[in-house]
């Protein structure tokens, strides 16, 4: 199904309608598009409301027998005015230039302050979004509820709607750990992504001090779109193709990850610690890479070579 085909199902939807009221709202169409359950059809719809404030309102539909079978409201975002959400929540993410929009700007959905990916590396992709109500700011991420067409919170970071102090946001690694550093009135806490309660929860063994020595990498994020599944037959070269240097790092790693292998290097290891399907060996030899694996080594390394 293409993406006219799903807006005009969505457009002309009796239920989306009933809930956005043409008087006030208007139909800007669907701007992202991936399958966030499995076996369902799913698109992100996005409407605007014109009045005192101007807002973007994001609809999260399941699209079944040419119809909108479920949907889900994830989001109001004000934008009467450019960048108006970063400034009211007073964020100090260095707009044009900062560590966490350089880190997570490829995910972002335009013109607001929405990322969708699949950040803890779960299969899933998560939403993560900077919102603010009368008394507190939110740095939140939800991710879908299977099976029951829902969302859920796997992150909650809240403070003072009007302190003086400005909020700043990373992805770091810590201790061979990924997860998110929050810096705010000179201290600094550190979530990882814990997989038994599925949310992220405080390393409190992390002290203010060290992690404020600890800063994350641009391409923090250098794996998106890498399908490690293909490393199990030979690597076509068109499927290296538009990936960066640390990506194609990152492409070569993991065929060693895939074995066992354990790293040196913390931001790999980190990454690797993420996936299920990765098991440390302790006895891992590169004599069990395969000839598949070897020459799918070398083809990385003679993509890499031509990256500056």
């Amino acid at each position: 199904m293409t993406i006219e085909e799903m807006e005009k199902i969505v457009k002309n939807s009796p239920e989306i309608q009933n809930c956005y009221n043409s008087k006030y709202y208007k139909f800007e169409g669907i701007r992202e598009y991936k399958c966030l359950y499995p076996f369902t059809n799913c698109c992100i719809s996005i409407f605007s409301r014109e009045g005192d404030y101007n807002y973007l309102c994001f609809e999260v539909c399941e699209i079944k027998d040419n119809d909108v079978a479920k949907h889900f409201s994830l989001l109001q975002c004000r934008i009467d005015c450019e960048n108006e959400v970063l400034d009211e929540l007073n964020l100090d993410l260095n707009y044009n230039n900062g560590i966490f929009l350089n880190q997570v700007s490829d995910f972002r959905i335009p013109n607001v302050d929405l990322f969708q990916y699949d950040f803890n590396h779960d299969g899933v992709d998560e939403f993560l979004y900077i919102s603010s109500d009368y008394i507190e700011n939110y740095v939140t991420m939800e991710c879908p509820k299977i099976p029951d067409f829902s969302f859920r919170w796997s992150l909650k970071f809240s403070y003072e709607r009007f302190s003086s102090n400005k909020l700043r946001i990373e992805f770091i690694n810590y201790k061979f750990q990924q997860g998110i550093k929050f810096s705010f009135g000179g201290e600094n806490q550190f979530y990882y992504y814990d997989r038994i309660k599925q949310e992220y929860v405080q390393d409190e063994s992390a002290s203010s001090e060290e992690l404020e020595q600890i800063h994350g990498s641009p391409d923090f994020f250098a794996e998106a779109g890498i399908d490690y599944t293909k490393l199990e037959r030979p690597l076509l070269p068109s499927e290296l193709e538009g990936f960066s240097k640390p990506a194609l790092r990152i492409w070569r790693n993991a065929i060693y990850a895939r074995h066992g292998r354990t790293f040196k290097s913390e931001d790999l290891q980190a990454l690797f610690n993420e996936y299920v399907w990765y098991k440390p060996d302790e006895n891992y030899s590169d004599e069990k890479l395969t000839d598949i694996d070897k020459a799918n080594i070398k083809l990385i390394q003679e993509f890499e070579k031509n990256k500056k």
